[in-house]
């Protein structure tokens, strides 16, 4: 091991005394790295896979992208393709919302390929998300893929404790540690060496890795996101995986600092990780999963179908039908619903649409209340295992959260009745009552345009991850304090 010459300074050392010892510990730490060539093998190879993961999600990224394009003009031909028809058969016809991709989901694909990528927009129902990736994939998906988001989380804190698991075991082994603390170079300046070159070391492999997701994104990003809002999400994603990582660093100088021999501490980090990114985010999940049940699919169909039995439908002997169409009487002062100067069925049409609304956004609603109530309690240890809060954070900022899920959906929705409320008004204000023979010319279907949607602003993803934020934070400062607290500990042998 190279020695290092530290001028010996008294117990209390000035602010700039004591930055030019830990920059001494950071050279010679660095020094070390630099000639260890493991290491570099270990660094070769981490940059690869990061590199690896970003090609592959860019590739996947403009595979999906030119198949939603396809399948988007295709359905919009075939909607403006109907000729005359009725225009209550032709939403029933429908169209697809097709959700955009993000360009950040190159790196954390998140919750994208199990929750559809299309929804399909049809008269007085609403309908889950279609056609998820999942489903076609082979039995080795159910391992996971390889992604950026993978190889930031699980594999850049393994590097992180074995830069850090023989920080000051190591040098207690070799007797190097008395001779720096004899030298004058307290337990916290030696610390905050040697974790400024192990953050530093980090930064070599993830600056060029996220300049790369960078490029990527900007390459990638279309209309429907902002190429700014874009360039934030990943800031804030920087900085959520560098606390993460971060915390990997003083907690592996920590236990190093502690443990009585490098092998003691190799072992307890080794358990930790562990833990970390396999254990606990499986045990969490489970846990959630009992403590905040979900409806089956055919319990949540059912309680839709419970609720809209209290409205009249189709039914025209429904007590409620025939309020309506009283009270309708009543507004216009006619006796007949002939003598009505609108269409009656074009308004009990809209009204039944506008009942579906209210039912639709109660349940649609307490089933993602449901989600988020799952993603908090899953993410509520997260302070402790750093996974717990870095996945749903990563996953909220790249745009494939839950949330973004929902946010697409309400959006489809949106457009669902607005194609809904355009056919009943064609029919109040065009039909007969009981001619069955009126038709709406294609010019209609023209008329309405195609699903466009706008993704949310990078406040969105903040609104929803900032308990994931303050937990990553925590993190951070915890294990800090517990490096700084076995340093403060150490004496010379």
């Amino acid at each position: 091991m190279s020695e290092i010459v530290v001028a010996k300074a008294p117990a209390t050392q000035a602010p700039a005394g004591r930055w030019r010892v830990a920059r001494a510990v950071a050279l010679k730490e660095w020094t070390e790295l630099r000639r260890d060539s493991r290491l570099a093998w270990l660094f070769g190879l981490v940059f690869l896979l990061m590199l690896g993961a970003l090609a592959f999600g860019a590739a996947q990224h403009m595979r999906l992208d030119r198949e939603r394009a396809a399948a988007a003009a295709t359905d919009r031909a075939l909607w403006t393709g109907q000729g005359a028809k009725n225009p209550h058969a032709a939403a029933h016809f429908g169209q697809y919302a097709f959700k955009p991709q993000s360009p950040l989901a190159l790196a954390d694909p998140g919750v994208d390929a199990y929750v559809g990528e299309a929804v399909w927009l049809e008269a007085h129902k609403q309908n889950e998300a279609q056609f998820r990736a999942a489903r076609d994939a082979g039995v080795g998906a159910r391992l996971g893929g390889l992604s950026f988001a993978f190889v930031l989380q699980t594999i850049m804190p393994l590097v992180a404790v074995l830069l850090g698991f023989a920080g000051f075991a190591g040098e207690r082994e070799r007797g190097t540690l008395r001779q720096l603390m004899s030298l004058g170079a307290s337990p916290v300046d030696i610390l905050a060496g040697k974790a400024l070159a192990a953050l530093g070391a980090l930064s070599v492999l993830l600056i060029p890795a996220f300049a790369a997701a960078v490029l990527a994104t900007l390459f990638l990003a279309d209309h429907d996101f902002s190429v700014a809002d874009q360039l934030e999400r990943l800031l804030a994603l920087s900085f959520g995986y560098g606390l993460y990582l971060a915390g990997f660093v003083f907690l592996a100088l920590g236990v190093s600092a502690f443990a009585k021999s490098t092998r003691t501490a190799l072992v307890l980090l080794l358990a930790f990780w562990l833990a970390n990114c396999f254990l606990a985010p499986r045990v969490m999940t489970d846990v959630a999963k009992r403590v905040a049940t979900l409806p089956t699919a055919l319990e949540f169909r059912n309680a839709i179908a419970e609720d809209k039995k209290k409205t009249f439908g189709h039914d025209e002997s429904h007590p409620a039908f025939v309020a309506f169409r009283d009270g309708v009487l009543a507004q216009y002062g006619v006796s007949r619903i002939e003598d009505l100067p609108v269409n009656f069925r074009g308004l009990a049409l809209r009204k039944d649409d506008e009942n579906g609304f209210v039912i639709f956004d109660k349940h649609f609603g307490a089933l993602q209340a449901a989600f988020d109530a799952q993603d908090r309690l899953r993410a509520a240890p997260g302070f402790l295992f750093p996974a717990l809060a870095m996945q749903p954070f990563s996953t909220s900022f790249s745009g494939t959260d839950s949330w973004h899920q929902y946010d697409f959906a309400t959006a489809a929705e949106a457009h669902r009745r607005r194609i809904q409320t355009a056919a009943s008004e064609d029919l109040i204000h065009n039909a007969r009552y009981g001619d069955a023979s009126y038709v709406a010319s294609r010019d209609m279907w023209e008329r309405i345009p195609s699903f466009d949607y706008a993704a949310p602003a990078v406040s969105f993803a903040l609104s929803h991850a900032r308990g994931d934020l303050v937990a990553l934070a925590l993190w951070a400062v915890l294990t800090a304090a517990l490096a700084g607290f076995a340093a403060r500990r150490l004496r010379p042998l």
